[in-house]
């Protein structure tokens, strides 16, 4: 988790204010570069450069049952979600194939450079966001990324190239 950025949100704001999920919606990112982001505050607007993925790991959860429908790993699942629906509203030409990809390799290394790869990058500056603000260990982000990664497998087998995408185009908006 990143400290100087849920300060930053928590200024101001009640203790209850709410866990990272919804405290994500006042964030936004300004250079999917660097990680900076501005983040809206009662007292105007803050700019933060969100850390490497790798230095945002946390202990997490040993007592939670890894099952896609615990609420624990929601704010984890659906942010990657997001924005992979994010990245296929803006390129309809993604194809399942390539989320896929991009998704193992994130598994075997979320901080992997993406170098050109803009949906690697895409869904890494969520993953810093998403572990800015929740306590998730590696394990449980490449548990998660796995998941996802055979739900696209399963839609494409049943679906066609764009089967995942296209689900969750449906179940997201």
């Amino acid at each position: 988790m990143d400290q100087a950025l849920l300060d930053i949100m928590s200024a101001g704001t009640p203790a209850d204010a709410g866990d990272g999920a919804e405290q994500e919606s006042g964030i936004r990112v300004t250079d999917p570069q660097t990680g900076e982001v501005e983040v809206e505050t009662p007292h105007g607007i803050k700019r933060h450069i969100l850390k490497p993925v790798t230095e945002l790991f946390g202990a997490g959860s040993r007592n939670e049952p890894r099952d896609p429908e615990n609420e624990y790993f929601m704010p984890l699942l659906y942010g990657i979600e997001e924005s992979l629906l994010a990245f296929y509203q803006a390129d309809p030409d993604l194809t399942d194939g390539l989320v896929g990809l991009v998704l193992s390799r994130l598994a075997a290394k979320p901080g992997c450079e993406p170098g050109d790869d803009l949906l690697c990058r895409y869904v890494q500056i969520r993953l810093r966001l998403i572990l800015s603000l929740n306590d998730y260990s590696r394990e449980e982000v490449r548990w998660a990324l796995h998941t996802i990664e055979r739900s696209v497998a399963r839609h494409t087998r049943a679906d066609g190239p764009q089967g995942y995408l296209e689900f969750i185009s449906d179940m997201l908006r």
